[in-house]
């Protein structure tokens, strides 16, 4: 109503219509303006106004997936921390329990903005992972700009973009459709261990008199273009030590020594070292060294864990299996598929010792902690989620070197996965289901044992059957056919078990995203499927080939063991870097996401991937081609020990524990079967509840083996996961609940205490005392020198030899003995 319309009415009433019908419109006019007002302000908060294409498009792109991605999972409809909610405009500028979270146009005064700046006198958010600086720039940038809301898309902690049947999207970095590419705006698409493996061409260089094979070059072209000396090789006695303790684990022998020392004289270094490492390569050491590397991945134990730790009298045999499988050189793909499905790989029941291991190979499935007592509390769904959970992160973990335990309860903080990337991998395992009862045995032997069996049965019915015939009164003859039937029972022949498992393609269980990982709130329903960023799609399943399986492990394994899928070759030949060099070329082996390390070489890691695959995945080959190079042939370097330059190390748990029994002569000759209980300390026994209350089937409590079975390889030890031994968990054995990429290194008091004054310090320095007496006598000269050639396979320097003369005249020759295996030089390897 127009200002002068209002003074012309007014004229023609009297002064006090004129008053009613002033009131009467101003309270219309107020009424009106209220009401508008009202729906302005709700609809201003929701944005009903046009907005300008591009800050819709920013909003979309940029400002939802990051909060979708850092802090809907704390602030969302599910989960509203503090009263704060960040899933609408009006939530977020309403804000906490603290204020209003925005206000648009000022970020500098937003509380949000203070937050996750860490400005905040109080409040920092997110409280353990600050954004990054680019993430600021879009929160900053978003509310400068007025903070403008999307009307058509809500956030959600379901942020996954589902891919309809029949459409097909490509992979994140040549299709924007791709769920990653909505998910995370475009970004992380730039990691380096999700880029296709290149055959690099090894640098050249004007003097090539170092390198000795191209993997050499590249580090010579390091070097030079740091202007670094070209390292030295080792001497050989460095070398042969060095071969024997990386390949087998154990010290040469003095014998060993010098045969290598005289070979290099005689036909020089390259031909003595080829001829070494392929002799090392066919000794049955090499597989139990290299089971020992790949039993930590795999996260290996004889217990399940949990409060009770209960023994598996089985899992033995999957230990026995790697070891079988590095001695055989199976190649890596082909071990893949084992592990992840080998009940797949052929139609039960085995026909060959191959077909069983395939079978022994699914232990890897069964290797995780596991909760036997879920059932008597009703929790065998917690304990099924757990199980799931460890496969898929295990499986991540070990096999594509990815974190896919950081996306269980959101989206991954760092790389490009989703949460329902977690699931989509989970649900290849959506099947799985323990197989220990099922027969190992050969196909023609369980038809012998079955018909045995039979055969007994039989024999047993008629003598019951003639049994309760029998009158009560007729004593004799009724205890006669009693130890008869008791006969026969025990000839029944047993089937071979392990720790198995298989499908149960008869029920698989429908795969849910949980909110937060909690099993107990599923939310969308996924599909077995890869991870996204590489195929959006739901895969379809190979057949397997055995025929009451559901093909999904063997899918998600012949996609791990793809030439094709650019983490496998790298995680692997990190490992064996790792193992032969001393240290990773990725620092991170378990995580080559944007949190982990990066590689110290990615050409040179790359090279070694598709030198790999080229030589179609052998371990051996692989390991012949490290072993021979410069690189590994280098000779210590004590002043610059930075990549690429060699530095001493520390021999791990094992490997000191086993050249201990190896010098001392008391190292058995087990290489297989069931595992080794060795003493522990009465104060260990007495502190563990598990043990105070045994079961019938006697896993519980710790059954000490003979004094002299106790004296094997490490390897063959009992591994239980709440009770460790002493002297291996004083030398940073890890823990075995999960996987270990890379052990800890530490030097602490008690491992000097261990080496002086444990029991087996004491076995071993009087076993070598024996030893030594045994060649030299009574003659203390003798004795030094039988003594030093024994531990440290050198003779003594005329300063150490008087020194330990000196010795022998004040203590005895075992005290003597104790000294020499404590010294730098029998703990460290050059």
């Amino acid at each position: 109503m127009k200002l002068d319309n209002i003074r012309g009415f007014k004229l023609l009433l009297s002064k006090q219509a004129a008053i009613r019908v002033s009131l009467t419109i101003l309270i219309i006019f107020v009424t009106f303006i209220g009401t508008n007002f009202t729906i302005f302000k709700t609809q201003a908060e929701d944005v009903v106004e046009t907005k300008p294409i591009a800050e819709e498009q920013f909003f979309l792109d940029k400002v939802k997936p990051l909060l979708n991605l850092r802090c809907i999972s704390c602030h969302g409809p599910d989960n509203a921390e503090g009263e704060l909610r960040l899933d609408s405009r009006r939530a977020a500028l309403k804000g906490g329990l603290t204020g209003p979270s925005i206000l648009p146009g000022n970020p500098r005064d937003s509380l949000i903005l203070q937050s996750v700046n860490h400005t905040h006198a109080e409040l920092k958010m997110p409280p353990k992972d600050k954004l990054t600086k680019n993430e600021l720039d879009i929160l900053e940038r978003w509310i400068l700009d007025g903070a403008h809301w999307s009307q058509v898309m809500e956030l959600s902690p379901k942020s996954f973009p589902t891919v309809k049947t029949g459409d097909h999207i490509g992979d994140a970095w040549s299709d924007s459709r791709n769920p990653i590419v909505k998910i995370f705006g475009g970004q992380r698409l730039d990691l380096w261990s999700l880029k296709p493996v290149k055959r690099t061409v090894p640098p050249q260089s004007k003097r090539m008199t170092w390198a000795k094979q191209e993997m050499d070059q590249f580090i010579q072209a390091r070097l030079e273009t740091n202007s670094s000396p070209l390292p030295q090789e080792a001497d050989p006695r460095t070398l042969v030590r060095r071969y024997y303790y990386d390949l087998t684990g154990l010290p040469p022998t003095s014998g060993q020594v010098e045969q290598f020392e005289k070979s290099v004289q005689t036909y020089g270094s390259d031909k003595t070292v080829q001829l070494l490492i392929d002799q090392l390569l066919e000794s049955p050491r090499y597989g139990e060294h290299m089971a020992r590397m790949w039993l930590d991945v795999v996260r290996y134990s004889d217990s399940n864990g949990f409060d009770w730790d209960e023994f598996r009298p089985q899992a033995w045999r999957f230990r026995d299996y790697v070891v079988r499988s590095f001695n055989d050189d199976k190649h890596y793909d082909q071990f893949i598929r084992e592990q992840l499905a080998g009940d797949e790989l052929f139609e039960y029941p085995p026909k060959s010792a191959l077909e069983q291991d395939y079978l022994l190979a699914t232990g890897f499935l069964r290797l995780g902690p596991h909760d036997n007592a879920a059932a008597l509390f009703d929790e065998q769904d917690r304990s099924r989620a757990e199980l799931l959970a460890d496969l898929t992160e295990t499986t991540g973990a070990a096999f594509l070197g990815l974190t896919l335990s950081c996306c269980r309860c959101h989206d991954h903080k760092y790389d490009p996965l989703s949460q329902a990337d977690h699931y989509r991998i989970r649900a290849f395992f959506a099947a799985v289901k323990f197989a220990d009862a099922l027969p190992l045995d050969l196909s023609a032997q369980q038809a012998e044992i079955t018909k045995h069996n039979v055969h007994i049965e039989e024999q047993i019915k008629t003598l019951k059957e003639k049994l309760n015939g029998l009158p009560k009164t007729v004593i004799a003859e009724r205890e006669e056919l009693k130890q008869q039937i008791q006969s026969l029972e025990s000839s029944r022949h047993s089937f071979t078990h392990g720790l198995l498992m298989n499908d149960n393609h008869e029920n698989t269980a429908t795969m849910h995203i949980l909110f937060q990982g909690n099993h107990k709130s599923p939310r969308e329903e996924v599909e077995a499927g890869f991870l996204s960023i590489f195929d959006p799609q739901t895969a379809t399943f190979v057949k397997s080939s055995q025929p009451n399986s559901t093909g999904r492990r063997l899918t998600l394994a012949n996609w791990i063991a793809s030439p094709r899928n650019p983490l496998t070759a790298r995680v692997f030949v990190n490992r064996i870097w790792q193992q032969l060099i001393g240290s990773p070329l990725v620092a991170t082996p378990n995580d080559l996401g944007l949190a982990g390390s990066r590689p110290e070489d990615s050409a040179l890691l790359d090279w070694l991937a598709s030198e790999f695959i080229r030589m179609d995945w052998s371990v051996k080959k692989l390991v012949r081609l490290i072993a021979t190079s410069s690189t590994y042939r280098q000779a210590t370097s004590f002043t610059d020990n930075h990549y690429p330059y060699r530095s001493p190390r520390r021999l791990t748990a094992e490997q000191l524990r086993d050249s201990l029994l190896l010098v001392s002569g008391l190292l058995t000759s087990k290489s297989a079967g069931t595992p080794i209980w060795p003493d522990l300390p009465r104060e260990v026994l007495d502190s563990n509840p598990a043990f105070l209350d045994d079961n019938a089937e006697k896993t519980k409590n710790w059954y000490p083996s003979s004094k002299h079975e106790q004296y094997c390889r490490s390897l063959f030890l009992v591994q239980k996961r709440n009770t460790r031994v002493p002297m291996l968990e004083t030398f940073d054995l890890p823990d075995n609940s999960i996987t270990c990429a890379r052990r800890e290194v530490s030097t602490v008091a008690p491992q000097a205490m261990m080496l002086l004054n444990s029991s087996l310090a004491i076995d071993v320095a009087h076993a070598l005392s024996k030893r030594v007496e045994q060649s030299a006598g009574n003659d203390a000269d003798q004795q030094v020198k039988f003594a030093f050639q024994i531990a440290l396979q050198r003779a003594p320097s005329e300063e150490e030899y008087s020194t330990c003369l000196l010795m022998l005249k004040k203590h005895s020759l075992p005290e003597f003995c104790r000294v020499l295996l404590n010294l730098n030089e029998f703990v460290y390897v050059d």
